[in-house]
């Protein structure tokens, strides 16, 4: 097996290959389902989610609402795939969270504002799931503090960084470049990493 293979199905153990050319087969056959029954929802055009996102902003007509959300609900599990790696106890608690913050991008989007509704809503879920991973976190929770939040996702990031550029990433150049105290990194690395 090809190393990154490897890398890919220890970040994303659920997709495996598949035999149907339109969807990634699983191994969870809830997630099958789901998958099967988004992908029969279809895809909107820039015009049209326009025009349902200004019918639901001017009159609250829940047909457009609904529309909004099932034609990007394909959306939500490609969003929730980039956090798969931190939850991976069970991937449709992520795709429920990311639903969550559709149905938010959906009700607070203002149309006029010229933004695309896919990018607005894109935030919403990614705040969403990242919301449920860090007030769930099993083995040891993850903390909520703004350094905390940034060493979570910045802190293998840096490292591979500073390596890249001949550095060795010790706990006060990472601390250094990340602006926070130097035990929060140790305490953070041991956590993710067990270094």
């Amino acid at each position: 097996m090809s190393e990154e293979k490897k890398v890919s199905q220890q970040y994303h153990p659920l997709v495996v290959t598949s035999t149907d050319e339109n969807l990634p087969a699983v191994s969870n056959p809830a997630l099958h389902r789901y998958l099967q029954e988004i992908s029969q929802y279809e895809l909107l055009s820039r015009e049209e989610t326009d025009e349902l996102a200004v019918r639901f902003k001017e009159t609250g007509d829940p047909d457009a609402a609904y529309r909004l959300v099932s034609s990007n609900l394909r959306l939500v599990v490609k969003v929730a795939m980039d956090f798969q790696k931190y939850w991976m106890q069970n991937f449709m608690d992520l795709i429920q969270e990311g639903n969550v913050g559709l149905v938010q991008a959906t009700k607070k989007f203002d149309p006029y504002r010229g933004v695309k509704f896919s990018y607005y809503a894109a935030y919403w879920i990614r705040a969403y799931v990242l919301k449920f991973i860090m007030d769930n976190w099993r083995l040891v929770k993850i903390g909520t503090t703004q350094a905390q939040r940034k060493l979570f996702f910045s802190l293998n990031k840096e490292k591979k960084l500073l390596e890249a550029q001949g550095f060795k990433p010790d706990v006060k150049l990472l601390a250094e470049r990340l602006n926070v105290k130097e035990s929060e990194v140790v305490e953070m690395g041991q956590r993710m990493d067990g270094w």
